[in-house]
């Protein structure tokens, strides 16, 4: 694989990290997810991005344990202390793009649902290489899950494959890219037998039945080559 395309990727992800981290840490009572996305809007150039690969996704509270919400934002519910917030966010450059996740609390006490979901995605990350396929990813995201007596609520996915600006993608970029992550084919789901080789997003989403949880990173695979982007360890992989 490109060592430049990878390095590009690299950087915006560990711009996305910053950009996260920034976000988090100005967190108040009261802000309500449609405040935590315009938040992120004003800090987007900060951090040298210039658009969204997809636009903020942020879930306070009970809204943490649904899934296919999307980027229906509610702008009523506000943010106790007690919350969990779920935020992902995708922003990008003209050539690249990153797109990282987490949930976290106000009050900075981790239920035990937010510490299994970091685990999850550091295991999921460090589990993927060139031998594994696809699907094997989503399989060993759902064993985890059981095996801590939660449910994976990413039914459909744990997360995409990172598609760079070109061929057809390169018309309306980064969106366009966004865009073909629906297809079967670029997701990280149960049936897909592709073996494991580019870059991925990977998000696997736990729940305990209310509640939900999850972190997503970025990996490449790319030979014997296997690693998380924007971070130096996989140690730091749900660290912000």
């Amino acid at each position: 694989m490109d060592a430049d395309l990878i390095q590009r990727f690299d950087d915006a992800q560990r711009r996305a990290i910053a950009l996260l981290g920034e976000v988090v840490s100005e967190l108040r009572e009261g802000q309500t997810e449609t405040d935590i996305a315009q938040l992120a809007e004003e800090r987007l150039q900060r951090h040298g991005f210039t658009t969204w690969f997809h636009p903020p996704e942020v879930h306070i509270g009970a809204r943490t344990g649904k899934s296919g919400l999307m980027n229906a934002l509610s702008s009523s519910a506000g943010l106790r202390p007690d919350d969990l917030v779920e935020i992902d966010f995708g922003p990008a450059t003209e050539d690249a793009f990153g797109d990282i996740g987490g949930t976290f609390r106000l009050n900075g006490t981790e239920p035990k649902l937010v510490q299994v979901a970091r685990e999850c995605a550091r295991a999921v990350c460090g589990y993927a290489n060139r031998w594994k396929t696809t699907g094997e990813l989503y399989v060993y995201a759902q064993a985890w899950a059981v095996n801590h007596r939660l449910t994976l609520a990413s039914k459909r996915s744990i997360g995409h494959a990172v598609l760079p600006r070109e061929g057809l993608l390169n018309k309306g970029w980064p969106r366009s890219a966004h865009y073909a992550t629906l297809l079967r084919r670029n997701q990280i789901h149960f049936l897909n037998p592709v073996r494991l080789d580019g870059l991925y997003a990977v998000r696997p989403k736990l729940t305990d039945g209310s509640l939900g949880a999850s972190f997503e990173e970025m990996i490449v695979v790319s030979g014997d080559d296997r690693r998380v982007l924007g971070r130096d360890s996989i140690e730091q992989v749900g660290l912000f």
